[in-house]
């Protein structure tokens, strides 16, 4: 491969990243949109529809997530919005569905995020990449949304199973808070390494 031919493939991959408006995207955004519509549901009582439009969040974000990988629309901004979908939703879901001394689990979740989204950036300006989540926040994130589904279909829970379900939640979150942790720093410790051996 020439020198030319490489600066074009570069940019073309650049390109194929950089990419915002596209359907997975697009279906990230709606879920965002979603989130105000299920919570006026459910605070007005209408709990069947607050349901349904959990199911077509989750949904659409199964959908975008296939759609991305299977159409070659993966894009590193559709990799940091994806997941702010999510946590918005669940954080937006749990504050409606828990009683206020649960809250916590809120605080912990923002925890979590706020550490892992500064790790990503330092990762980010060190390797350029931006890296999908592992299978320890994807079982974190169906754990929350079954938990939600629940708690909605039985909104006269008693307290035992909300501070169960809290401390389960809260269980997983330190969990793939901790893999998330232990991955992003062995990753700035191969690329400090590889700079390193470069230099020299």
């Amino acid at each position: 491969m020439t020198e030319e031919e490489r600066k074009q493939l570069e940019v073309a991959q650049s390109a194929d990243t950089d990419r915002i408006f596209t359907l997975p995207n697009i279906l990230s955004f709606f879920r965002l949109a979603l989130i105000p519509i299920i919570v006026y549901c459910y605070e007005r009582g209408y709990y069947g529809w607050a349901v349904g439009n959990l199911i077509l969040s989750g949904a659409t974000d199964v959908i975008d997530g296939w759609i991305a990988r299977t159409f070659h629309l993966v894009s590193d901004f559709g990799k940091a919005l994806d997941p702010i979908a999510d946590k918005l939703t669940q954080a937006a879901l749990l504050l409606c569905l828990l009683p206020v001394k649960l809250w916590w689990v809120v605080g912990v979740m923002a925890f979590k995020e706020i550490s892992i989204g500064i790790l990503t950036y330092l990762t980010l300006k060190r390797t350029h990449k931006i890296y999908s989540a592992g299978w320890y926040g994807k079982l974190c994130t169906v754990v929350i949304y079954l938990s939600m589904f629940v708690l909605m279909l039985w909104h006269e829970a008693p307290l035992w199973f909300e501070i169960a379900d809290v401390i389960l939640i809260s269980a997983l979150i330190l969990l793939s808070f901790a893999k998330y942790f232990a991955y992003f720093t062995r990753i700035l410790r191969e690329a400090e390494a590889s700079d390193t051996r470069e230099a020299t």
